[in-house]
């Protein structure tokens, strides 16, 4: 990553506030902080430091006053340490929907990937999100086919799967990029192999979610609208960024209300505006 898109450099907090402050005076309710390893902030400024990591930028984000929803993307495992971890459960403007890129089940492809943590550290801060959150969405990024993945580290990636059961996934086969020593490993895997696994994976990820979203019917959630559809329906994300449609009109546009899920599939949710 490094090679593609540069070193981190941390934007000064007090630049995000004003900017965010701007943004809700003009109307809106709900913000992304974006970064590379987002939960990595304050490591490195551009000009002067800072004391400050992502943690307390969350907590000074929040005090915004009419700011509704905080979101953020993509956050790195090895950074998830237990004060962000409460501070994303516990702090009301912080969307209950987290992103964990896994990329590989097994520790020594993940070593391989110099991705600095293990299958346990990865498995330890899922459950500590599902103890702390248990309504909240894990989503993950998984690649299959990483050069000497063997049948018994593809199994891990699985193992790791039916433990956490992440409400979405986004999942490749690993393919060569310019630049990385991983391109010139002699322990490619066999494309035809790499499609097996990857198959397997996505079965299993879709059999999981379609048991996910119908346990959704008859549920509650908080959906902020944001784009007005045809056939007189409205859609928006609840609090855990489920995509929710209702039938509706422009004067939802931008307001945030309980609806009541009546119908699902496996992408999308239905269901009607309550009263709470």
């Amino acid at each position: 990553v490094p090679n593609t898109r540069g070193y981190e450099i941390s934007i000064p907090s007090n630049l995000i506030v004003q900017e965010i402050t701007k943004a809700v005076a003009n109307g809106a309710k709900e913000v992304m902080l974006l970064g590379q390893n987002v939960n990595n902030y304050g490591k490195s400024f551009s000009s002067s430091d800072e004391d400050i990591n992502f943690t307390k930028l969350l907590q000074k984000v929040s005090k915004i006053d009419g700011l509704h929803r905080i979101r953020f993307a993509s956050p790195h495992p090895l950074h998830m340490d237990d004060g962000f971890l409460e501070e994303f459960a516990t702090n009301d403007k912080i969307c209950k929907q987290i992103h964990v890129p896994l990329q590989s089940g097994s520790s020594k492809i993940l070593k391989e990937m110099k991705r600095g943590y293990t299958k346990e550290w990865f498995l330890n801060r899922c459950f500590k999100i599902r103890e702390l959150c248990p309504d909240a969405t894990i989503s993950t990024d998984i690649i299959v086919g990483f050069p000497g993945e063997s049948d018994e580290d593809f199994e891990h990636t699985m193992d790791v799967l039916e433990q956490v059961k992440f409400e979405q996934m986004f999942s490749f086969k690993y393919s060569p990029r310019p630049l990385t020593k991983a391109a010139e490993f002699d322990n490619q895997i066999p494309d035809e192999i790499a499609s097996q696994r990857l198959t397997r994976l996505q079965t299993r990820q879709t059999q999981m979610l379609d048991e996910i979203m119908k346990a959704q019917v008859g549920k509650i959630h908080s959906v902020y609208f944001d784009e007005l559809k045809s056939n007189g329906r409205i859609a928006g994300r609840s609090d855990d960024g489920k995509l929710v449609f209702v039938k509706g009109s422009e004067e939802l546009l931008g307001k945030i209300v309980n609806v009541k899920i009546t119908k699902a599939s496996r992408g999308s949710l239905d269901g009607e505006v309550v009263d709470a």
